[in-house]
Formats: C-alpha cells, sequence, structure tokens
C-alpha cells in the first residue's frame, strides 16, 4: 500500500495540474479494495454454509 502512495506523490509532484488521473488512481484502488472485501467476507459466508 505503501508504494502506490508514493507512487502518487510522485505523480502529484511531477504534474500538479494532472490531478485527474490520481483522483483516477485512488478511486480504481478504492473499488478494488472494496470489492475484495465483499469477496472475502462472500466466501467466508459461502464455507460456513457448506460445512453445516
Amino acid at each position: 500500500m505503501s508504494i502506490t502512495r508514493a507512487k502518487m506523490r510522485m505523480l502529484v509532484e511531477k504534474d500538479p495540474t494532472n490531478m485527474g488521473d490520481v483522483y483516477q488512481m485512488m478511486t480504481y484502488i478504492i473499488v478494488i479494495i472494496i470489492s475484495a472485501f465483499i469477496m472475502v467476507l462472500w466466501l467466508k459466508r459461502r464455507a460456513k454454509s457448506k460445512r453445516k
């Protein structure tokens, strides 16, 4: 996670007018994290129901 933050900082320092790309990257990262979290919860629930 710290690597991506460092990359974002580099992008911001390189071109401050190009903030749209940073926001787009952050949006993608947030969507990936949320979807991964939902998938983990769903798989855990599915594993519990299969055990019963």
